[in-house]
């Protein structure tokens, strides 16, 4: 027969205090640090894990759930020594208390860096961080593959330190998990990817800031191993400057960050650009001084332009000559230096000056042309001035007198003569017409009176 209570007193149910407990010890044990030793491990179906840890006296019930779980680096298994995080709570089905667990980690200080150390001797007796066995940096990369987290910041922050720098530069992100128990696998097949890209000339390795913890996936073996294999160079930048990874040791090429990484790759492409800058305008003012000088060379030429005839078709000649030499200078030069020019551009895809360079090349043809035009104008002027003076000349031409019926009377030596008093009777004279002459014999001289 039971008791009711006089003096009305609540009476509760058995999930009532539970569920009374159970907010309670949630409440005053809400962050709790507890050790101890796996004595039973139980890993569901759906994902969560079911343990027991005890130490020489008592034993406590735990559970992991799968969202929890998933993080943990390593399988736990019965007599590992854990550090665990969590709250006290009671299951309230059954009124038995466990412990909630938040975070776990293997007991005793170091015992990641113990690894991660085991793993370096390791890997460092096979060879596998000598720099004889590392591959080269491409000096100037175009095609880069950044293997990352596609959530994260550190993909944009390589984007953005290439866009100032190096905009041309090609980049395809390859995306994988970089942190967690399964983003060892992720990396690994990511690299594989990578090398099976075609006109790929280099891999970025790439995770922001984080705990040894979070940091692990790129210290396990897998990982190390699969960077050692790659053909095409990888950049390892994991973390912040401080933070070293086995990653680091095996990748051809250590950035203290994602971002050291992309201004290390940018690096000579923007030496590049300012050396093509100084160039361009070296090539402008070779050109500029090239026209000043031609032009000086014609103002000479044609200040030594004088008589007509022979001169005048000897310096018209030169003048041809010489057009057609600096013709062919401009265009050798305009040739020489756009294959130059081309070269470069071909690298670069972007802030051409062939536009200036062709624009100075245009007044160069214009200038030229009317430099040769105004010679030849003058030509032409002076060859007309000459003609009028070879008229006159001919005008007044002993063979003109001749042609009107006059002769030129000579004595035997060639002499002129001008007067019948210069002959005596019986000397021997020439006459010449406009066609021929004759010898004759003086018989008598006649005087004018």
């Amino acid at each position: 027969m039971s008791r009711i209570p006089s003096n009305n007193q609540e009476i509760v149910s058995v999930s009532d205090i539970n569920n009374l407990a159970k907010g309670l010890l949630e409440k005053d044990l809400s962050n709790v640090w507890i050790q101890g030793e796996i004595s039973s491990f139980t890993a569901h179906g759906s994902g969560h894990w079911y343990f027991t840890i005890k130490d020489k006296k008592s034993s406590l019930s735990c559970v992991m759930f799968k969202f929890e779980n998933q993080n943990v680096l390593f399988d736990p298994k019965v007599g590992d020594e854990l550090i665990l995080n969590g709250n006290i709570s009671i299951y309230a089905p059954s009124g038995r208390y466990q412990f909630n667990v938040k975070h776990i980690e293997v007991f005793g200080e170091g015992a990641l860096l113990k690894a991660f150390e085991d793993l370096k001797f390791k890997l460092e007796s096979e060879g596998l961080f000598d720099q004889g066995v590392k591959k080269e940096i491409p000096p100037l990369p175009l095609s880069v593959a950044v293997i990352t987290s596609e959530t994260g910041a550190v993909f944009k922050d390589i984007i953005n330190v290439l866009k100032r720098r190096a905009p041309f530069i090609k980049l395809t992100l390859i995306e994988s998990k970089v942190q967690g128990k399964t983003a060892d696998k992720d990396i690994t097949k990511a690299i594989k990817r990578a090398n099976q890209m075609n006109n790929l000339d280099l891999i970025i390795l790439a995770r922001g800031g984080g705990s040894i913890e979070d940091l692990w996936c790129f210290n396990m073996e897998s990982v190390a191993r699969e960077i050692s294999n790659s053909q095409i160079p990888i950049i390892s930048s994991v973390g912040h400057e401080t933070d070293f990874t086995i990653s680091d040791f095996v990748a051809d090429l250590r950035a203290p960050t994602p971002s050291a990484a992309a201004e290390i790759i940018s690096q000579n492409h923007s030496n590049l650009i300012e050396s093509f800058s100084r160039n361009r305008t070296h090539l402008e003012n070779r050109f500029l001084n090239l026209v000043s000088q031609l032009k000086e060379e014609l103002d000479l030429k044609i200040a030594l332009l004088r008589h007509p005839g022979e001169k005048l078709r000897e310096t018209s000649q030169k003048i041809d000559n010489f057009e057609t030499r600096m013709k062919g200078t401009l265009i050798n030069i305009s040739l020489e230096k756009k294959n130059t020019l081309e070269g470069n551009i071909a690298s670069l895809k972007s802030s051409s000056p062939m536009a200036r360079i062709k624009s100075s090349q245009n007044k160069i043809n214009v200038d030229s042309m009317k430099l040769i035009n105004s010679i030849g104008r003058n030509i032409e002027k002076n060859k007309k001035t000459y003609l009028q003076n070879i008229n006159t000349l001919e005008a007044v031409s002993p063979l003109s007198v001749l042609a009107r019926g006059y002769s030129i009377v000579t004595d035997e030596k060639s002499n002129i003569i001008i007067s019948s008093s210069e002959l005596n009777p019986n000397q021997k004279i020439k006459a010449r017409f406009k066609e021929g002459e004759v010898l004759a014999e003086v018989i008598k001289t006649i005087d004018e009176e």
